[in-house]
């Protein structure tokens, strides 16, 4: 991570006498990833891949004590899988494609007193965002291998959204709303408390036809950390679409080296059956500052009609990662 001070002479570079000096902090970082299903050993589904991430935060303090921040994220991922069938029976409707396009982040805030106001033109629900993934401790290997659109974590919202976070009223303790007008009305509100070994969360929200609560927490006790979560939503615009997510992880850090578990399974509610359940092991070598090798294998096994492990969207995944930090 590298930070510039916005001198005179940058201001006089970007023909800009009238700017404030600002703090700017730059950091990016790139993965290379090796991808292989193992499922069905008669055919080669191994791929590569790559995502890149720049990102630049301008932030400056007023004399009366406002923090203003601009936040830009560049992403580029070469994972471009088409979309997840998201219906219980299989079809396309509602579908999401999570890791196929190149998105971009870009938000701003207004700290003071009052507490955090955040403007988000991309969705991504910066007031709330870091109030999830307990339970995500052994890396991305199972993300690519869920089949049926795999409801875990926040929701967020499709389009700009207005978030608040409340100041500090008791230590520890983070409250924050936020809302959206997009292709449908979007509001949500979290209260996160972190005591430092332990932190848990809880959040709800909602949109015109979905319902969305996650209740999740943690703890850490020397070079173990665990992490649990659970998720239910419901689509009022999908038949039967109720599905209740739980998710376990552990992870132990030995030096350079962590090892790591975490399995979850996805329920249908609606017909008191399992649709989807997962379990993956990671490790990882921090190589050298800034360089960490990743080896995760993953096994998904889902059915759309209930009976897991007799369809083709079951997988057994190796992922082979570099990554980057700058």
């Amino acid at each position: 991570m590298r930070k510039i001070l916005l001198a005179s002479t940058a201001l006089v570079a970007l023909s800009s006498v009238s700017a404030m000096a600002a703090d700017i902090t730059i950091s990016g970082g790139y993965n290379f990833m090796f991808q292989n299903d193992t499922k069905d050993e008669e055919t080669d589904s191994g791929a590569f891949a790559s995502e890149g991430d720049v990102n630049i935060q301008f932030s400056n303090t007023t004399d009366s004590g406002l923090t203003t921040t601009l936040n830009y994220g560049l992403h580029e991922t070469g994972l471009n899988s088409s979309a997840a069938t998201d219906n219980l029976d299989g079809t396309a409707a509602n579908a999401v494609n999570s890791d196929g396009a190149a998105y971009d982040d870009l938000n701003a805030s207004l700290t003071g007193d009052f507490g955090t106001i955040y403007f988000d033109p991309a969705g991504d629900d910066v007031a709330i965002g870091g109030f999830d993934e307990y339970a995500d401790k052994a890396g991305e290997g199972s993300d690519s291998g869920m089949a049926t659109g795999y409801r875990g974590g926040i929701l967020g919202a499709s389009g700009t959204t207005v978030g608040f976070k409340l100041p500090t009223v008791m230590e520890g303790v983070t409250i924050a709303l936020s809302a959206g007008e997009a292709a449908t009305e979007y509001f949500g509100y979290g209260l996160k408390y972190d005591a430092g070994t332990f932190a848990a969360s809880y959040v709800k929200e909602t949109t015109n036809t979905q319902t969305n609560t996650f209740v999740g927490g943690g703890m850490s006790f020397g070079d173990i950390s665990i992490g649990v979560e659970q998720v239910s939503y419901e689509d009022d615009d999908a038949a039967a679409d109720e599905r209740k997510t739980e998710a376990f992880g552990v992870a132990y850090s030995m030096g350079d080296i962590t090892l790591a578990y975490e399995m979850g399974s996805m329920d249908d509610e609606a017909q008191n059956e399992e649709i989807e359940n997962h379990k993956q092991m990671a490790v990882s070598y921090a190589v050298a500052p800034g360089i960490t090798a990743i080896l995760t294998s993953s096994e998904v096994d889902s059915n759309n009609d209930g009976t897991v492990g007799t369809d083709d969207n079951d997988k057994e995944m190796t992922e082979l990662q570099l990554k980057l930090a700058f």
